[in-house]
C-alpha cells in the first residue's frame, strides 16, 4: 500500500510525495516548486519543510510589487 501527502504552502499545492523504498519522493504541483521535483526525502515532513523554504526563497520582493501595481500591462 503507497503513502501519499499533498504538500501545501499556505493555500497553494507545492506538490505531492509518494513513499518509496528510499523515503519520500516530491512531485512538483507549479513551476514553483519545479526544483524540489523528483528529489528524495527522509519524511514528508522534510519535504513539506523543503517547500515552505523554497516559497520563502521565491517570493515576490515588494519593489517588484509595486512595479506590478505601477505598470499592469507588463508580465515580470
Amino acid at each position: 500500500m503507497s503513502k501519499t501527502y499533498i504538500i501545501e504552502v499556505g493555500s497553494e499545492s507545492a506538490g505531492i510525495v509518494v513513499r518509496d523504498r528510499a523515503g519520500f519522493r516530491f512531485f512538483s504541483a507549479s513551476q514553483r516548486f519545479s526544483a524540489l521535483d523528483g528529489k528524495l526525502f527522509r519524511s514528508a515532513r522534510d519535504a513539506e519543510r523543503a517547500a515552505k523554504q523554497r516559497a520563502q526563497k521565491s517570493a515576490c520582493p515588494d519593489f517588484v510589487k509595486s512595479f506590478r501595481r505601477a505598470l499592469p500591462r507588463f508580465q515580470f
